[in-house]
């Protein structure tokens, strides 16, 4: 059964482009604008509109793309069981993941790894940042996605996906956000950090990543904030913060466009990374190495504002 050409809707239908649907999947473009015009003839509709170079899909596209995603599935699921019938050798990978991410990252990616290795025996573990770590240095999971500081996972090494400021987030009415009309851009000093306790704080807890890089800042500056709540919980965090009544530390991502909040620059920026992270002598196999592919996807899609690749991704992307 030859799906190949599925793949050729699903490329046009991600990228909105032909150009780049045809480079994603290393054929010429007029190879692809050819097989789109012999389809959209054959079915005597249009699957997508053109718009200058923008492909918009139709309805009908839609209804089309959603069975060529059904029949994928099905072909992947039934080679699936026949290779099991016949006894071939079934391929494993154990990552770890963060609660809090790793259900939507997993929906996300997961049909199509199944569809590149029908085979895959695919375990998820999740814990938070210092659990995985540990699993990853007991050789328990061959690779965490995760937020990722270098300093604080001695023996590993990273694939980076994305870089966020770390920031700190006050409610419209304190005094130091009233001083200020927008709600981004502005640095504290030492001085103005040191000032934060007429608020209170909810607190990403020192379990985490980011948690851990907040109290290292916090014990820099000699700042100790008053806690009303300390939580893994990034979304309990975000969310409590949301409400303009509270006072906390979010990467960017969580807390920007919110009207209720103004964001402040620590005195020094604090950056923080995620990607996936492998220990320092680990070559990831062809599988890693896809899963990794999917992951930049992902990213490029919805957050290309914070996308970040090192020499390590750049030889993954390759």
């Amino acid at each position: 059964m030859n799906t190949k050409h599925f793949d050729y809707i699903i490329a046009i239908a991600e990228t909105g482009n032909l150009s780049l649907a045809a480079k994603k999947l290393h054929i010429s473009q007029p190879i692809l604008s050819r097989y789109l015009d012999r389809l959209e003839s054959t079915l005597s509709t249009k699957l997508f509109v053109r718009e200058k170079r923008h492909f918009h899909i139709t309805a009908a596209g839609e209804i089309y793309l959603d069975g060529v995603r059904r029949m994928q599935e099905i072909q992947t699921q039934m080679y699936r069981f026949l290779n099991i019938l016949q006894g071939s050798a079934e391929q494993s990978l154990k990552i770890g993941m963060s609660p809090f991410r790793g259900g939507q990252e997993l929906a996300a990616f997961y049909p199509a790894l199944l569809h590149q290795y029908p085979n895959l025996n695919l375990t998820v573990l999740e814990g938070n940042s210092n659990e995985l770590y540990k699993k990853l240095c007991n050789k328990e999971i061959s690779l965490m996605i995760n937020l990722y500081d270098s300093q604080l996972m001695p023996g590993t090494k990273a694939a980076t996906l994305t870089r966020q400021e770390i920031l700190i987030a006050l409610p419209r009415y304190h005094p130091l956000s009233m001083a200020h009309k927008s709600n981004t851009g502005h640095s504290l000093t030492v001085e103005q950090l040191r000032s934060l306790t007429d608020i209170s704080f909810v607190y990403l807890s020192p379990q985490t990543l980011a948690g851990q890089l907040i109290e290292n800042a916090c014990m820099l500056y000699e700042f100790s904030p008053q806690i009303l709540l300390c939580t893994e919980n990034s979304l309990a965090v975000s969310s409590l913060l949301s409400s303009g009544n509270y006072a906390g530390f979010l990467l960017e991502e969580s807390v920007k466009n919110n009207p209720n909040l103004v964001c402040f620059h620590m005195p020094h920026p604090l950056y923080l990374y995620s990607g996936m992270i492998f220990q320092s002598d680990h070559q990831p196999n062809s599988v890693e190495t896809y899963l990794f592919q999917l992951e930049y996807e992902q990213v490029r899609k919805q957050n290309p504002g914070i996308l970040h690749i090192n020499d390590f991704s750049r030889r993954l992307l390759a």
